[in-house]
């Protein structure tokens, strides 16, 4: 655990540059959420997660359908618009849904043991993880290169801020999207906070993935991004591994916030400054979420290599990773790699230590 909290906050500094508030009354978070679409109540965990699979097509309350003769995990229980529901993770694809209830008794059995749910790609990533105590840094060497020389992932960590967007580096992606003819994958770690607090720019994003020119993926961030400074410089902070936080509502508060807007959050998380100890990755763990680091935070100094996951904030408070993120790749050797797929951005997902199928 000390290891672990002592690698956590040699990066606080960086974090906290790039998440702290400017002044004290900035975005504070009241748990309120008026811009909500949809009423979400009652999300609460399922521990074990239930596996069943479905017998027929089950149609989707936020999210993608659901085909025959798929394993999947149902991990949180919920009401959306006063009607029972459940989220479910296709333990094959990692795929998250939102289904009613009675569609998913319907239309779906409770697995057996000839299903080997336990053989199933999340599932075996959840127990490797379990086992390990350890965050994803990087692109699993399991998952498929794409025909790639350099797959790498580009994360973008949208913690509190009240500075303008960097909208520059999602128009890069996007018309990234038009030399490719097909969406960027990316990763945006959303946080509670800035969801609320910056509805239009949430919205452009949600346009963007309908459009096809991005392939979110919703990685959790947190609620609340709380800071906990160890001093007054803040220059040492504790984020969640604070005794005083409410882990399990950091992770659910998030899902609450993207689900009220028809947003289905992945099956990954983001610990604000990359700090985490051994107690909060078993929590997570109960929570059938995988933890996410990066290996390449750009602002740091970390550079793009073959399988890195990249790291920059799209909140406004770390332009120099921005500038360094575009800067390198807009170098020709890359830019043209881009162009022609020999350099290729990747889902987050294929961080899982089991990569989808």
């Amino acid at each position: 655990m000390r290891v672990l909290l002592a690698v956590g906050l040699s990066l606080a500094l960086a974090a906290l540059t790039a998440c702290a508030p400017e002044s004290d009354d900035e975005e504070v978070a009241d748990g309120s959420d008026a811009l909500a679409a949809f009423a979400v109540e009652g999300l609460a965990p399922i521990t074990p997660p239930e596996a069943r699979v479905s017998t027929s097509a089950i149609a989707a309350t936020f999210g993608q359908a659901i085909a025959s003769g798929r394993t999947l995990l149902v991990t949180r229980r919920l009401t959306v618009q006063g009607i029972d529901a459940r989220f479910v993770v296709d333990a094959a694809s990692y795929e998250t849904s939102v289904v009613p209830t009675a569609a998913l008794e319907a239309k779906s059995r409770p697995a057996q043991s000839g299903d080997r749910v336990g053989e199933t790609p999340f599932a075996k990533s959840l127990a490797t993880l379990a086992a390990s105590h350890e965050a994803l840094s990087h692109v699993s060497s399991d998952a498929p290169n794409l025909g790639a020389a350099e797959p790498f992932a580009l994360t973008i960590d949208m913690c509190q801020s009240k500075k303008l967007w960097e909208e520059r580096l999602f128009d890069w992606a996007v018309n990234l999207s038009s030399v490719r003819s097909k969406p960027t994958p990316v990763g945006i770690a959303m946080t509670g906070v800035w969801a609320k607090a910056h509805p239009d720019e949430l919205g452009r994003l949600l346009e963007w993935e309908h459009e096809n020119k991005l392939a979110i993926t919703w990685i959790n961030h947190s609620s609340t991004h709380p800071l906990h400074c160890l001093d007054q410089s803040c220059r040492n902070a504790e984020f969640l591994t604070a005794s005083s936080v409410d882990f399990e509502e950091e992770v659910l508060g998030l899902e609450r916030v993207l689900l009220g807007r028809g947003i289905v959050p992945s099956t990954i998380f983001r610990f604000p400054g990359l700090i985490h100890d051994e107690e909060r990755l078993a929590q997570l763990s109960k929570l059938s979420v995988m933890p996410l680091d990066a290996d390449a935070w750009i602002a740091k100094g970390q550079p793009i290599k073959p399988r890195a996951v990249v790291l920059v904030h799209g909140n406004g408070n770390e332009p120099e990773g921005i500038r360094g993120f575009l800067d390198a790749v807009a170098k020709p050797s890359r830019a043209q790699a881009l162009r022609s797929g020999q350099s290729t951005l990747v889902p987050p997902i294929f961080v899982a230590p089991i990569p989808p199928l």
